[in-house]
């Protein structure tokens, strides 16, 4: 039953006919950073519904805010075994399959509603906030925003932020056109300590996992307007022999992964998009190297990193 009406609830998201105009950065920043703190520095729990296309996902979440110790815990509900427990700057994934229960690292400690950086006066400089009109969520009054992307190189962003709190209560990313790659929206949530435990931290991978580096086997010329590398490491990965690179790409809201390694012989390059829309990706062979640059950014901001490479 909760999914026909949460399906109701999710494809409610659409492109807003009450935003108004632009609003100053300084005023922007300021709401955005209200958003920012809430979903970071709040203690909250709920249930929340995730929609990309037909498909759809319940999820619990936890928000214990403990300053430096903070920490947050996602269980999905429906469909395969599956939690993430988020630490700061540490993240990790218990996954349960035929073989029983498994860890894994996750890059990243980014997730609904904690959608946006810490420092949110960086967004500003690649998109414009307009206001919106109250709304209603899980049986609370919120703020309608809308995230603008002044290029093409970025997704836009719908949210709804407690009147009271700031926290968000529902959000969609959108293409170019408004239409929804990627929904969220609670169904229950409640502000304030529940006198629950921080989840322990589980056994991690082992710290040798992932290796940070400083210059790798290829050289970005170019990045896209706004965009800054925030990780850049070798790792393993599955099905794979040896170390890859990984460099991730971020404005603050769209995130873009590059992996290097060993060209194949007869590699091919691809390109493509995911059957959602949301997610791009460029396969090429750089002399020696192959290279795979995927993200959930629009095309010309995946295509302006695969195409300004070079061999180190």
């Amino acid at each position: 039953m909760i999914h026909r009406w949460a399906l109701a609830l999710v494809a409610a998201i659409a492109v807003p006919a009450w935003a108004g105009p632009d609003i100053s950065d300084a005023e922007a920043v300021s709401w955005l950073q209200r958003v920012s703190d809430a979903s970071r520095k709040l203690p909250y729990e709920g249930i929340f519904v995730m929609q990309m296309g037909d498909r759809m996902k319940t999820v619990q979440v936890e928000n214990h805010a403990n300053g430096p110790s903070s920490s947050s815990r996602l269980v999905v509900l429906d469909g395969r075994q599956r939690e993430i427990r988020c630490y700061r700057n540490k993240s990790v994934t218990l996954v349960w399959d035929a073989k029983g229960k498994r860890l894994e690292r996750r890059l990243g400690s980014r997730h609904f509603p904690d959608l946006l950086p810490e420092n949110t006066a960086r967004l500003v400089e690649n998109y414009s906030l307009r206001l919106g009109s109250l709304d209603r969520v899980a049986g609370q009054e919120c703020r309608s925003l809308e995230l603008v992307p002044k290029d093409q190189y970025r997704w836009g962003y719908l949210l709804c932020a407690d009147q009271m709190t700031g926290l968000p209560l529902k959000a969609a990313l959108v293409d170019g056109d408004g239409h929804p790659l990627v929904q969220y929206t609670f169904t229950s949530v409640h502000t304030g300590s529940s006198g629950k435990t921080d989840p322990e931290m589980p056994d991690m991978i082992p710290s040798d996992d992932l290796h940070p580096i400083d210059s790798g086997a290829i050289v970005v010329k170019v990045l896209p307007p706004g965009y800054t590398r925030e990780v850049a490491i070798k790792r393993k990965l599955p099905n794979r022999n040896g170390e890859v690179e990984h460099w991730v790409f971020s404005d603050g809201l769209s995130y873009i992964s590059m992996f290097v390694e060993p060209a194949p012989k007869n590699l091919v390059s691809m390109k493509g998009q995911s059957t959602r829309g949301m997610m791009n990706m460029l396969t090429r062979k750089i002399g020696p190297y192959q290279v795979t640059v995927l993200g959930d950014a629009p095309w010309p901001a995946v295509e302006a990193v695969a195409m300004n490479l070079s061999v180190h």
